[in-house]
């Protein structure tokens, strides 16, 4: 479950497994949502991405097709000051239909 990290402490996570963007590659490989933000430009300053992609990731886990409404749903709790979101939501599909 994404966490904004501004909001809890260390000791609030304590017995939780907590998950950071480094930990979405697996043995080299990067997870399907991080080379959709390559494939589709969902990155520009990289100041929301950690967020976004963790997100992302979530979101998929949840519901492996959502459409643009439950994307831009699951992502409205970041703020990206880049992009308007486009590209974002673009590279969420993108990483939907690689991984079936």
């Amino acid at each position: 479950m994404p966490v904004k990290s501004c909001t809890v402490l260390a000791v609030m996570a304590d017995g939780h497994e907590v998950t950071t963007v480094e930990g979405l590659e697996r043995d080299g490989e990067l997870d399907v949502v991080q080379k959709g933000f390559v494939e589709c430009h969902g990155l520009q300053c990289g100041f929301c991405t950690p967020g976004m992609l963790l997100t992302a990731r979530a979101l998929l886990d949840r519901d492996p097709d959502p459409d643009e409404a439950r994307i831009r749903e699951a992502i409205s709790g970041q703020l990206c000051r880049c992009t308007g979101y486009e590209n974002i939501v673009r590279s969420i599909r993108w990483a939907a239909e690689a991984s079936r």
